[in-house]
């Protein structure tokens, strides 16, 4: 089923939901860019100061053994926005600067396609990374707003990417604005609530923050991308996107939306090695160590979501899909596939999501590929050079004893449930 067959069929399909609300409750998004796992103060740090999303982990539900979908950029913010496994739409890998040609496909179903349905304003402030031709662009896949880059980064004050061509677009168009960039998508995503404030809306906030060039808003780089790659630079990345989420909530309490409005707060991937803390896991971004996909995840919605919950279960970035269309009482087409689970009874204070696995798949270029694999407490690994490796997750987070050797069944086992996922979503 196309995109257009899939949306026509929308105000027929079956509700989610059995007993709508009035008003849907907004929602909110807000996707922080190679952050550690470990770089929030919630989750440990004690040199960087985050009290606005401190805040939305104590007041809601902290997911602690939350995932990214992917160790890169591209492929996690594919299977957030569409709820599917990434590979099924071909975005297994960074879709780089040089790549023009590249993006999602326009037959992609996006979250905010089906949440217009229920009469959401749809709006995305910050980075897209899922495309550069027109028919990909945000505007062209759901989004009413849309202010921010196509690539996978930009310099923060000259606003132009990698091959420094400008790189800053209001909805289909490149304007310039002198603000650190940070900051120009915090004003603009308060703005959205404030023009919206009447109707529901989806406000997706993907920061570039703290995404290299590593920029503080108090640096001022002559030429594009000249930066400062130290601890201290990165941690004022982070204060400022705390910052910024700070003024977005702030504007959610002024219009007394704060009980009708569900926000989550996660990372596309974990954080940069020299840079980022990703303790108490191994590895960094780009691999399928814990290090490199586990993410801070909160959840708060005051009324619904219970305050200072922690869920152990084991979720992953496209689960929001489900999460908000169950929120919205929104439909899907019949026949809709969603690899994605809900969590809103977990955000609840229910139970957790009934999974038995989550997989993952990356293949860097000149690399061979990644596996990784979750099941009951165990996980399931292979390294770009071929070996597989087994873990206990449960009493081994750091992933420091490999137990393939002495329980060989085991993998077996799942290296074999491996092949059959992998033949599902990236047939030949």
């Amino acid at each position: 089923m196309n995109r257009r067959h899939a949306l026509a069929t929308l105000a027929g399909a079956p509700l989610l939901l059995t007993a709508q609300p009035k008003r849907p409750p907004n929602i909110v998004i807000f996707l922080a860019d190679d952050l550690g796992c470990a770089d929030l103060g919630f989750r440990g740090a004690n040199d960087i100061r985050t009290p606005h999303i401190d805040r939305l982990a104590a007041e809601g539900v902290h997911f602690t053994q939350a995932y990214a979908n992917a160790p890169v950029c591209s492929p996690t913010r594919c299977a957030l926005l569409t709820g599917q496994y990434q590979q099924r739409h071909g975005i297994d890998s960074v879709i780089y600067v040089h790549e023009r040609d590249r993006g999602l496909s326009p037959d992609a179903l996006l979250l905010p396609e089906v949440l217009k349905s229920r009469g959401y304003a749809t709006g995305l402030f910050g980075k897209w990374h899922l495309g550069y031709p027109k028919e990909t662009f945000p505007t062209r896949q759901g989004f009413d707003e849309f202010i921010g880059h196509l690539a996978g980064n930009i310099d923060y004050f000259h606003h132009v990417d990698r091959r420094l061509n400008p790189d800053l677009w209001n909805r289909e168009t490149l304007f310039k604005d002198p603000r650190y960039f940070t900051g120009l998508i915090a004003g603009e995503a308060a703005a959205f609530v404030d023009r919206h404030r009447q109707k529901p809306f989806l406000l997706y906030v993907p920061f570039n923050a703290p995404h290299d060039p590593f920029q503080g808003p108090n640096d001022r780089p002559e030429k594009p991308f000249g930066e400062k790659k130290s601890r201290q630079t990165y941690a004022a990345m982070v204060e400022s996107m705390d910052a910024a989420v700070g003024r977005v909530m702030e504007r959610v309490r002024a219009h007394n939306l704060d009980r009708d409005t569900a926000v989550f707060f996660l990372s596309d991937n974990g954080g940069v090695p020299g840079i980022a803390s990703n303790a108490p896991f191994r590895g960094h971004k780009g691999s399928l160590w814990e290090g490199g996909i586990r993410t801070p995840l909160a959840a708060r919605m005051p009324g619904s979501f219970p305050a200072g919950k922690t869920h152990p279960a084991p979720c992953a970035g496209m689960d929001l899909f489900p999460t908000a269309v169950e929120l919205a009482g929104a439909a899907l087409p019949a026949g809709h596939r969603l690899d994605g689970v809900s969590l809103l009874g977990a955000c609840r204070g229910g139970d957790g999501p009934q999974r038995e696995t989550l997989f993952f798949h990356y293949q860097a270029p000149k690399q061979g590929p990644q596996r990784a694999m979750l099941r009951g407490g165990w996980k399931y690994r292979r390294e770009t050079g071929g070996e597989d490796r087994l873990y206990q997750l449960a009493q081994d987070q750091s992933e420091a004893r490999d137990v393939a050797a002495s329980d060989p069944k085991r993998l077996d086992s799942m290296r074999r449930d491996y092949e059959a996922w992998l033949k599902d979503v990236m047939p030949a």
